[in-house]
């Protein structure tokens, strides 16, 4: 005989044969049980019962519920703990509806006749058919099922299966290879004729997004009365015997159905489904397919974020030119280029030299590009952009109550660098306090955050910057000598852009292009006269104010054709300085005294008014041999 599942508000009814246990207390609270009137209806821990508990009270087979002549009847099958009715222990004893049966330490209410069922309001679910079993989804379901079955030899399978399909997706990144694993997954176990997922479209409604067979997928509609139904209550539904009487619906063509909705954060994020010909699903492909749901929902979760994050990189990196790559061919940017690959192999510390905007933290960037870290985080940090009086809780972190104001524990920039490469910019505005830490970090010791007790140890690459003279500052005492010599193990000076020739004229196209795209603004061309402008400008600001020379240009262009009043640059030549900075002067001053006495370090120490042993370290310093 079968229940018909009508309109009604709250309940789904059935005939007075049919009866539900309910559990009002258990890992699985609000599920309703089928029993069946024909068999003797085992409760247990053991994969064989027809309700299968996990509470560790419970024997393997603690209770029997059965239906005879006179009624339904609940006897105690001998369990270690025993069985209560309406809190007596009984041997066996008579059903009645309303009543309670404790079976261990999982309770149950018992209903019948047209008060008994389930709870999911049905709707419109207009079906002649039996509902078998429902049960309350959660996204912090544990999976019960799986506990149940560890100690079972019989069922192992259906955990290593769950194991298994938990790496598969581990490994996958897009929502597709997520779903049609976890389908192929379910098919196989259950043998169902068809299984199905649906998926919310843009305004939020559930449509189909996969079907198994694909063969199927024009011939059979997956029921969205049924979606409707488990994805309102949040519950998962097992439906028998599916014969439509009254209206045109998917389900008429099989026997049995199961409907189960994916949960996250309190939502409905999609449905599977499965569908049976002729046969009975199992209560384990029940059990299974919501394990399935809601380790399908995480990992939904996971590729959608994955997703959102890859997008957003793109666009950073199409926003931003010469991210991630070191345009130039000229000779010194080609030796810089074959140091940083041969550097890049080896561990040691690195310090990069050159001028504000030539390009330090590119070269960073691609040394760990070409260093065995490169699977692991880069992090960037200007030390000149920390307050002074902040820098070493930014660096090395500070535990809750450190200091006014640290309101919670604070993870250090090394700690989130660990294993990978850390890029220290500016590094000579550091604190001695801070250098002192960093020297026994670079020394392979252990460090304390900022009120902190417990030391912590981390494997960080470090890569150091700066556009000043680090030995300078040595000498006047702000920067620790053992510690430069510990960051120079490798030392790299990054050209000017002034020296390194035709690569203007090619970072100059390649910025026009890539601002030309960025700004919508396809048919705009440098006239002959802005392109001369720009190749004969000296540059002070290097590879950062050409960027920005051009990306403005691109925008305040009147016309399609970028004249010289539309870059913003100064008259070459005249009484303007192309620089305020005291080391660029030096540079050019020494050059030109070399090449005034030939070459002559004595000669030149005259000219300049400094010393020789002044004049042989600057020459060292900026490369000048």
């Amino acid at each position: 005989m079968h229940s018909v599942l009508s309109r009604t508000r709250y309940r789904a009814r059935i005939t007075a044969v049919h009866a539900y246990l309910t559990m009002t207390n258990g890992p699985r609270t609000g599920s309703n049980y089928l029993l069946d009137a024909t068999i003797e209806n085992w409760i247990g821990r053991g994969l064989d019962c027809q309700i299968v508990l996990t509470d560790p009270l419970s024997s393997r087979v603690h209770a029997i519920v059965r239906h005879d002549e006179d009624g339904w009847w609940a006897r105690d099958a001998e369990s270690r703990n025993g069985t209560f009715v309406n809190g007596q222990k009984i041997d066996e004893a008579r059903l009645v509806d309303g009543c309670s049966l404790k079976v261990g330490g999982a309770e149950f209410k018992f209903l019948s006749g047209n008060d008994g069922g389930s709870t999911i309001d049905t709707g419109e679910l207009r079906l002649t058919q039996t509902v078998v079993l429902d049960t309350p989804i959660s996204s912090r379901d544990t999976g019960n099922f799986a506990a149940a079955i560890i100690g079972d030899e019989e069922h192992a399978k259906d955990l290593l299966d769950l194991y298994q399909l938990s790496i598969t997706l581990l490994g996958c990144s897009s929502r597709e290879e997520v779903i049609d694993t976890s389908l192929e997954v379910l098919q196989k176990r259950s043998q169902a004729s068809l299984v199905g997922f649906l998926w919310p479209d843009d305004e939020g409604h559930l449509i189909a997004k996969r079907v198994l067979p694909v063969t199927a997928a024009a011939q059979v509609r997956l029921s969205k009365k049924l979606t409707e139904l488990v994805t309102e209550h949040a519950r998962a539904v097992w439906l028998s015997e599916t014969t439509n009487t009254t209206v045109s619906d998917s389900l008429q063509h099989f026997s049995d159905a199961i409907c189960v909705p994916l949960i996250r954060d309190g939502a409905a994020h999609g449905a599977i489904h499965l569908y049976l010909e002729k046969k009975r699903f199992r209560r384990s492909d029940f059990e299974v397919s919501i394990s399935v749901a809601n380790i399908l929902a995480i990992a939904l979760a996971k590729a959608r974020a994955f997703a959102t994050l890859k997008a957003d990189h793109q666009r950073l990196v199409d926003k931003s030119a010469t991210f991630d790559e070191l345009v130039g061919e000229s000779q010194p940017m080609q030796e810089l280029k074959s140091k940083i690959k041969r550097i890049g192999r080896a561990s040691g510390c690195v310090l990069v030299r050159g001028e504000s905007g030539c390009g330090k933290e590119l070269v960073a960037r691609a040394i760990h590009k070409h260093s065995t870290r490169a699977d692991q985080p880069l992090l960037s940090v200007n030390c000149a952009a920390i307050p002074r009086d902040l820098m070493e809780s930014q660096l090395f972190g500070h535990r809750r109550g450190a200091f006014t104001g640290a309101e919670s524990d604070h993870i250090g920039w090394f700690q989130q660098a660990d294993a990978g490469t850390l890029f220290l910019d500016e590094i000579g505005e550091l604190t001695l306090e801070g250098q002192a830490k960093l020297l026994r970090i670079l020394e392979g010791h252990a460090f304390l955050p900022v009120g902190g007790q417990k030391e912590i140890e981390v494997d960080v690459r470090m890569i150091a910057a700066t556009n000043r003279d680090l030995r300078e500052i040595v000498r006047e005492g702000r920067f620790r000598e053992d510690l430069y010599y510990r960051l120079s193990v490798f030392e790299l000076c990054v050209p000017p852009l002034r020296e390194r020739g035709t690569d203007i004229e090619l970072l100059l196209h390649f910025f026009l292009e890539h601002f030309k795209r960025q700004h919508g603004r396809p048919e705009l061309k440098l006239s002959d006269a802005a392109r001369h402008k720009l190749l004969a400008y000296n540059w002070p600001g290097n590879v950062r104010q050409l960027r920005n020379v051009i990306d403005s240009a691109v925008v305040l262009a009147l016309e399609d054709t970028m004249e010289p009043e539309d870059l913003g640059l100064r008259d070459v030549g005249g009484d303007v300085l192309d620089s305020l900075r005291i080391d660029h002067w030096e540079r050019k001053l020494i050059k030109e005294a070399l090449s005034r006495t030939g070459g002559s370090i004595p000669e030149a120490a005259k000219l300049l008014g400094m010393g020789r042993a002044t004049v042989y370290r600057k020459v060292d310093e900026f490369g000048l041999k």
